[in-house]
């Protein structure tokens, strides 16, 4: 702004120098006589002075306002700023003015540089109203998924019906290289199952034998009927042999000797029979114990019968017969046999583990 300012005093000067040495030309170069030279009449003279040709100033190039950083406060033109108006008041003729142009045409004025046009602020809204502005989107939104609802149904129905008539798919073949699977296997063939439960009623000893009598309860908890049953009891010395010799009698019973024959018995069923079991007394291992001859019986049962077609089944049992004592207990007392025949009918039994089931 400085630099116009200093363009437009040059200009100004530079006219009037001008004007001047041209109206010292005219003055040395009047036409007429001599006679007529500082010729002058009475009153005020009227000098018409030929007006100079205008001078013209380039103006300056535009400045491009730079856009002010963040926090700094942009600088405003020199002619905006509040020294500059009062350095500018009316003119008192210190500062020249520019002649003006030829022929009417308007002076060219020199450009002012701006800063950056304020942001269009948006229009106000009236307090209370509904933003319209965004429930233009929101119901645009509401119709898009709507339509995609509408699609998904209307796509899933055509599924269903393009299943519905598809062929049933054909059944696969089996590949070679499949390994083949196991036959599934039959469900078992219905048997019987014998269950035994001894229970001794009554001991005896004589000089010649030992007798155990007994009730023997024979239950089929099978599904199928058993036949031609052959039951045979024993009866051992209890010891260090008992197990061995009550194995070998489980292995060979009712096949070489048979105390008791039944025809048969129903699936479901329960009989009893009662019977006894003697040892003679040269068999007898009887133990001495303070000039007492104490003896303890065990007694085996084996049962042998036929099911289905030609199938065998066998079920075994072995029990320690003795006397219950007054206080009951799971031990029981002995047999003394050594004060002459004697009977004792206050018996009871222990089931032995030595047992066999096929």
């Amino acid at each position: 702004m400085n630099h116009f300012r200093r363009k437009l005093a040059t200009g100004g000067i530079c006219a009037l120098l001008l004007c001047a040495g041209f109206a010292a030309h005219a003055q040395d170069n009047a036409v007429g006589p001599a006679q007529l030279k500082d010729f002058q009449l009475r009153g005020q003279p009227v000098v018409q002075q030929p007006q100079p040709p205008p001078v013209q100033v380039a103006p300056p190039p535009p400045v491009a306002a730079q856009p002010a950083p963040a926090g700094v406060r942009p600088a405003q033109p020199a002619a905006q700023r509040p020294e500059a108006q009062a350095s500018q008041g009316p003119a008192t003729g210190a500062a020249p003015q520019s002649a003006a142009p030829a022929d009417g045409a308007p002076a060219p004025q020199a450009p002012v540089a701006q800063g950056p046009a304020p942001a269009a602020e948006p229009p106000a809204q009236p307090q209370g109203a509904f933003p319209w502005i965004y429930a233009i989107p929101a119901a645009l939104l509401l119709a898009l998924l709507g339509v995609a609802f509408v699609r998904s149904r209307r796509r899933r129905g055509e599924l269903a019906f393009a299943a519905a008539e598809l062929p049933p798919a054909p059944a696969a073949e089996p590949s070679p290289f499949a390994r083949p699977r196991a036959a599934p296997r039959p469900e078992p063939v219905p048997r019987p199952w014998l269950e035994l439960r001894l229970k001794a009623e009554r001991a005896t000893a004589s000089l010649t034998e030992t007798v155990v009598m007994f009730e023997l309860e024979i239950a089929n908890t099978g599904k199928a009927a058993a036949r031609d049953l052959r039951i045979d009891v024993k009866m051992f010395n209890a010891g260090q042999e008992q197990d061995k010799e009550i194995g070998a009698f489980f292995r060979t019973a009712g096949r070489e000797s048979t105390k008791c024959s039944l025809p048969g018995i129903a699936a479901g069923t329960t009989g009893v029979i009662h019977g006894q079991v003697t040892m003679k007394r040269d068999d007898m291992r009887a133990v001495r114990l303070d000039d007492k001859l104490l003896f303890i019986p065990m007694v085996g049962v084996n049962a042998l019968y036929d099911w289905g077609e030609n199938e065998t089944g066998q079920t075994s049992r072995s029990w320690v017969v003795g006397r219950e004592l007054e206080t009951p207990s799971e031990k029981m007392g002995a047999f003394r046999v050594d004060l002459g025949p004697r009977v004792w009918r206050t018996v009871g039994q222990r089931q032995h583990k030595l047992a066999r089931q096929v």
